[in-house]
């Protein structure tokens, strides 16, 4: 009889353990518990793509005033990386 009350004493004792380490570990508390509400911005809803008011600001090539400049000796040293 006291080797089946020390085996059921025994289980819940483990499992007691393995809920503390689920409460410490695992389960997250509540991060804005205690403290006040903040506002949060809402954000944009449009999903997909939006048409561009002046898609030729956009489509220019950069051209690089450095680089014409110079010869071409010099111009290899310029873009490279150092």
């Amino acid at each position: 009889m006291k080797r089946r009350i020390r085996r059921v004493v025994n289980f819940f004792a483990f499992n007691l353990l393995f809920f503390a380490l689920y409460l410490n570990f695992i389960h997250k508390d509540n991060p804005g518990a205690g403290l006040p509400e903040q506002s949060v911005q809402a954000t944009a809803s449009v999903k997909g793509t939006v048409p561009v008011a002046q898609p030729e600001k956009y489509l220019e090539p950069k051209t690089s005033t450095a680089v014409q400049g110079n010869s071409g000796a010099s111009q290899t040293a310029n873009l490279s990386i150092n």
